[in-house]
């Protein structure tokens, strides 16, 4: 729950609490499932998942139950066409987890490098979190450039490389571009800072907007931050000792 009640505060400019609950509710459960496949269980249900919520079939998993009806309830916090790109981001989400399950092994071809891309976009829910956001409808284009600068790759790195996980953004790019994940990683920070300046440019002759974005990346980079899950202080312990 700790996950959750994190992306809560990140949130925190949103005046309708209601709807910063829906968030940390939405944050849990999909933190649940990324971890169905860590921890090796059946996912059998993740398979069904999108026919069952096309169909309003009982969904057999309580995790997945509980996304289902929290989908559904999307309308009553965000209008259209904003909802409707939230649950379609929670359904790439949901077929990334199988395709990662079942491409775990597979060798990544120099000749696919957009693979990587098309993976990130599915995977990372990155499109929900931006919409999230809350700008104006007029925004709507740099809410979507806020999803290509996302941070989480750089500041899941250190997590995701002591356990192994060799189907992330990064580990998949230097694999389809014969590079180290040291040079990958360097290049994402390089693109982020870039697009994180952008973004701000692109809005600051709006206000409300730019302080909205603002709000949010700082509780993005502090949720990650002061979450045990990411062992961001393992870091910190590490530069601090040397």
């Amino acid at each position: 729950m700790a996950v959750g009640v994190a992306m809560f505060n990140t949130y925190v400019y949103i005046p309708d609490r209601a709807t910063r609950m829906w968030i940390c509710l939405f944050t849990v459960l999909v933190t649940c499932i990324d971890d169905m496949m860590d921890e090796g269980e059946d996912l059998v249900h993740v398979h069904n998942f999108y026919e069952r919520f096309a169909s309003n079939q009982s969904q057999g998993n309580p995790v997945l139950s509980a996304l289902d009806a929290l989908l559904r309830d999307i309308v009553h916090h965000y209008p259209s066409p904003v909802s409707n790109l939230i649950v379609a981001s929670a359904i790439d989400f949901i077929s990334s987890i199988m395709l990662d399950n079942e491409t775990k092994d597979m060798q990544i071809s120099a000749e696919a490098q957009s693979y990587p891309d098309y993976m990130r976009l599915l995977s990372g829910v990155q499109t929900a979190y931006s919409l999230f956001i809350s700008l104006p409808r007029s925004h709507l284009g740099n809410m979507f450039n806020a999803c290509r600068i996302w941070p989480f790759d750089i500041l899941s790195f250190y997590k995701e490389e002591i356990e192994g996980d060799t189907t992330n953004y990064l580990s998949r790019v230097a694999a389809s571009r014969a590079l180290t994940k040291q040079d990958v990683l360097h290049e994402i920070v390089e693109k982020t800072v870039q697009a994180h300046h952008n973004i701000l440019e692109c809005l600051r002759p709006y206000t409300e907007a730019c302080d909205a974005y603002i709000s949010f990346f700082d509780g993005y980079v502090k949720f990650h931050a002061a979450l045990k899950r990411y062992k961001m202080e393992e870091i910190m312990a590490e530069m601090s000792s040397s």
